[in-house]
């Protein structure tokens, strides 16, 4: 009976032990992607590599929030920079 919750219990641990795993690879995964997203971008701005047919939406999908972010980056800004009235 003892010896069947000990094994239950690291049976436990060493599933509690690969989903931390995992999760640091999933972690690892999504910072190359990312990168690897922001270097083909660049690349794309530069017109150093043409972008394929099945991309194009997603490009498009990229500068266009990277154009509202702009945006919204310049309003804040500028908000920033108002003085309040004295009324």
């Amino acid at each position: 009976m003892i010896e069947a919750i000990r094994d239950r219990l690291i049976q436990r641990s060493l599933i509690g032990k690969r989903k931390l795993d995992r999760s640091s690879t999933r972690r690892q995964l999504d910072a190359i992607l990312r990168d690897l997203g922001e270097r083909y971008r660049a690349l794309v701005r530069a017109g150093r590599i043409d972008v394929p047919g099945e991309l194009t939406g997603l490009v498009q999908q990229a500068r266009d929030l990277e154009q509202r972010l702009e945006a919204q980056e310049r309003e804040i800004e500028a908000l920033e920079n108002e003085q309040p009235s004295t009324t």
